[in-house]
């Protein structure tokens, strides 16, 4: 039948629901808030139907914005946004926080204020906000810990700001390294007592991504992407919940002049490592994003020979680590594809992009001389690199155990033959990513978003839900397997792969 889209009016704001972790009573995140706004300023079918109406009506050379808020508020907004907050010297007016407004106290935290400022374009921040609340993301840390370091000559890895999030604590490390600090505020104000002992990081990859011990749960233990970093997993760490310990794993080389690992299982022996001084023994909740899978697994398989189980091995889109060859008949036929799908213009962008490919290439080969001269920044290239030139190298040994697969809607761009199916990436296509070829069992979750927008809001919200029913099946099966109960398996450790889809 037909779907009915029409409504009487706009929702209302208590109309537009946001799935939480339990007890979160917090405020909605920046992103939360403008989602709820553009969700306010829909256009209604009638409204839609009458643009829609205009734009095929009107000449073909015109080019048409259709929006449900003022255009000349919107172009006012773009000319004011043009150029970031450092350049022009904008600043926004401080959002609406949790925390109070403090006023820094000494040099360091003056300091440090001034940074956050220039690179946030927010006036007048305090030494309790969140840099996170104040809507800074990995780029921005770079720079931030840049300046930082320029400043105090001190190297921190971008990831302690989940330890210290707010100025107040970053000031404290500070002081800690260089001294207490003498200076006081103009106006003669007392400068802020220095730590007790000096701030030490205990690891090179763990990373607790709650404050505190993070509750009596068990454990769960997620490794970073292909890039090694864990900043952009802290949207899905809030949401599983601060009831359970949440650690991300970063890869080695991230900054600082530590070489990256050059295999998988080097790279696991070394996380497990660190992992034991948290949890000595298993069963233990391990999983991995994108190409933080592969070491996930074999984090899994080096446990596993050890006598250690692990009791749930998550995969947030994870594949193998090498894809079947696309031969010269698979080209051919997704030519063929674009050509019928595009026209001659297909074959105008196929110069373009071979083009641009080789000034890529180009640019590669002295990527890593240009990141020799820039005195901190995140190490991609080299990192990357290493991943990409391990990849070939690792060899899947089958395991016993069962995999649960989070991936978002499979891409099918190109249709070469029965069971042969490839993405927009010309990677081939699988219901479970190919896993079923070296594991027992695996079950696929399907959840809104792509590879990367899946663990970022609002995505992550449907992600977190059903994983942290799965780290709870898990836990409870644990419990009753060490109380000497049998339970039955439930929806996270099926006995055969099934798809579940969002509603």
């Amino acid at each position: 039948g037909e779907v009915d889209f029409a409504v009487a009016s706009r929702p209302l704001p208590s109309e537009i629901e946001y799935e939480r972790a339990a007890g979160d009573a917090r405020q909605l995140s920046p992103a939360e808030q403008q989602l709820q706004r553009n969700l306010l300023q829909g256009i209604l079918p009638k409204e839609g139907m009458e643009a829609f109406s205009r734009v095929i009506s009107a000449p073909a050379q015109a080019r048409w914005v259709v929006t449900s808020l003022d255009l000349a508020q919107l172009l006012e907004q773009a000319a004011q946004a043009g150029a970031p907050a450092a350049d022009s010297g904008a600043r926004f007016a401080r959002p609406e926080l949790d925390s109070e407004y403090v006023e820094p106290r000494d040099e360091v935290e003056r300091t440090i204020v001034g940074f956050w400022q220039e690179l946030l374009g927010v006036e007048k921040v305090g030494v309790r906000d969140s840099f996170f609340d104040l809507g800074g993301h990995s780029l921005i840390a770079v720079r931030l810990f840049a300046k930082i370091k320029k400043a105090f000559h001190v190297d921190y890895p971008i990831s302690v700001l989940f330890e210290a999030p707010t100025i107040e604590r970053c000031a404290a490390m500070i002081r800690g390294a260089i001294g207490a600090v003498t200076a006081s505020t103009e106006g003669g104000a007392p400068a802020a007592p220095a730590p007790r002992e000096s701030h030490r990081s205990r690891y090179t990859h763990l990373v607790p991504m709650h404050s505190g011990e993070g509750g009596p749960r068990r454990p769960f233990f997620l490794v970073a992407g292909m890039f090694g970093n864990v900043l952009n997993l802290r949207h899905l760490a809030h949401l599983i919940g601060t009831d359970r310990p949440f650690y991300g794993l970063q890869a080695r080389g991230l900054y600082g002049d530590h070489a990256p690992h050059e295999t998988f299982e080097e790279m696991a022996r070394d996380y497990l490592k660190e992992l034991r001084t948290v949890q000595p023994k298993g069963p233990y909740l391990l999983g991995g994003f994108s190409g933080g899978g592969i070491t996930a697994y074999e984090m899994a398989q080096q446990l596993r020979a050890e006598g250690e189980e692990t009791a749930l091995l998550v995969m947030l889109d994870s594949r193998l680590p090498v894809s079947p060859p696309i031969t010269k008949r698979d080209k051919a036929l997704i030519h063929f594809q674009r050509l019928r799908r595009q026209g001659p213009a297909h074959l105008l962008r196929w110069v373009r992009n071979r083009l641009r490919w080789e000034a890529e290439r180009f640019r590669k080969r002295f990527a890593a001389a240009q990141e020799q001269q820039r005195p901190y920044e995140l190490h991609n290239a080299a990192i990357e690199a290493a991943f990409r030139a391990a990849l070939p190298h690792y060899r899947v040994k089958p395991y016993p155990g069962m995999i649960t697969l989070f991936r978002p809607k499979l891409d099918q761009a190109y249709l070469l033959g029965p069971g042969r199916v490839l993405d927009s990436a010309l990677e081939y296509v699988y219901h479970d990513n190919g896993w079923s070829k070296v594991v027992g069992e695996v079950e696929v979750h399907e959840v809104p978003g792509n590879h990367d927008a899946m663990v970022l809001e609002p995505n992550v919200r449907v992600l977190a839900a059903r994983l942290r029913a799965c780290i709870q099946k898990s836990e409870a099966d644990i419990d009753a397997v060490q109380g000497g109960i049998t339970a039955a398996r439930g929806e996270c450790t099926s006995r055969r792969p099934e798809l579940v889809t969002q509603d």
